[in-house]
């Protein structure tokens, strides 16, 4: 017995396979943005680090006005030898900085601040 697939059942077969590719290459979006997520984390929690370290050393943060750590922040990257590949901002007074980045999973920014090492989440870029 010979069943000859008609065109109304190939077209559902292909608008269902489509659905599960689609589905599966959102799936695989998201989980590609919380890794990267994951890894800017960690990226700021090492930088955080290093300034906490030069702060214990020197009393007083580096110095800089918004500047990009990934492209180059003059007077912190005389202080401090750091290397990342995420576009990871910093602006220091003296007395206090801010780190922050844009997440890639939402709209929502990340920053550090001060000797708590916590990663907090908001909409805005923060101010000193």
């Amino acid at each position: 017995m010979n069943k000859v697939i008609d065109k109304k059942q190939s077209i559902f077969v292909l608008l269902l396979i489509s659905a599960f590719s689609l589905l599966i290459l959102i799936f695989s979006i998201r989980i590609i943005n919380n890794a990267k997520d994951l890894n800017l984390q960690a990226d700021m929690t090492r930088v955080n680090t290093s300034i906490i370290e030069y702060y214990i050393h020197n009393s007083i943060f580096p110095k800089e006005n918004r500047c990009n750590i990934k492209e180059g922040c003059v007077n912190l990257n005389e202080k401090i030898i750091i290397f990342v590949d995420e576009n990871i901002y910093y602006t220091s007074n003296e007395k206090d900085y801010i780190l922050y980045s844009p997440s890639f999973v939402n709209n929502k920014i990340y920053f550090v601040t001060g000797f708590d090492f916590l990663l907090k989440k908001i909409l805005e870029i923060p101010e000193l």
